[in-house]
């Protein structure tokens, strides 16, 4: 069978476990990205309190994902593997905790900076841009559970949908840009364009970096899964 090799290779603990970390701490991601979500509806609906309820739990998710991809690094450093897998392994982990990073910057931004009084086509492109973020992360946690449970064919297709949902989103954000140069926002005062501008760069980020991971996560599958 074509993944014979990752049978055997997961048949050591120390190293499944290090998959399983992995898998963990892409979920514990995904609730960061969630949560930008909320945060953003919350602003939109000049929920002041709730945004700051909202962000200081994504800022705990940040936290606890970091306190996993160290975990991981640990179960990569004590592990038989070889010196490429282990750099395969450690060049996804960071990526994928970079998710979480932008995620996070994103969320801080809108502590400070309200979206209530936007116009509601920049509110609608930016729901959209944090909903469609929140699927490319959701697919990138399955794909790396799917390959934790062997479920190969799954965690390709993951892989696949990883990269449509973030090419949406980058026209989503090219949309919104162009929003924002148009004339009904010339009188907006330049400061909230500025920081507007950064948080919507900071959505392409996060999705952006769930791309990134899906190539290390290639790569690693290829590594896996390739014959001795």
């Amino acid at each position: 069978m074509p993944y014979r090799d990752l049978e055997e290779w997961l048949k050591d603990r120390r190293k499944a476990k290090s998959l399983e970390l992995l898998a963990s701490h892409a979920a514990k991601v995904f609730q960061a990205v969630d949560e930008l979500l909320n945060i953003a509806r919350a602003s939109m609906n000049a929920q002041t309190d709730e945004v700051s309820i909202t962000y200081a739990r994504q800022d705990q998710m940040e936290r606890e994902a970091d306190f996993l991809r160290r975990r991981v690094m640990d179960e990569i450093a004590r592990s038989e593997l070889s010196p490429d897998m282990k750099k395969y392994f450690m060049e996804l982990s960071k990526e994928v905790d970079m998710v979480a990073d932008y995620a996070h910057g994103a969320g801080r931004i809108l502590t400070f900076l309200p979206l209530s009084g936007l116009k509601q086509d920049i509110k609608e492109k930016i729901e959209e841009m944090c909903s469609k973020t929140r699927e490319c992360a959701l697919s990138l946690r399955d794909a790396l559970a799917a390959l934790v449970s062997m479920d190969y064919d799954r965690a390709v297709r993951l892989s696949d949908r990883v990269e449509e949902e973030e090419k949406r989103v980058d026209m989503l954000y090219a949309q919104a840009r162009k929003t924002l140069l148009g004339d009904e926002y010339a009188d907006v005062d330049p400061r909230i364009i500025l920081f507007l501008s950064e948080f919507l760069k900071a959505i392409e980020e996060t999705c952006d970096r769930c791309e990134d991971s899906i190539d290390h996560f290639r790569v690693l599958l290829v590594g896996l899964t390739k014959p001795v």
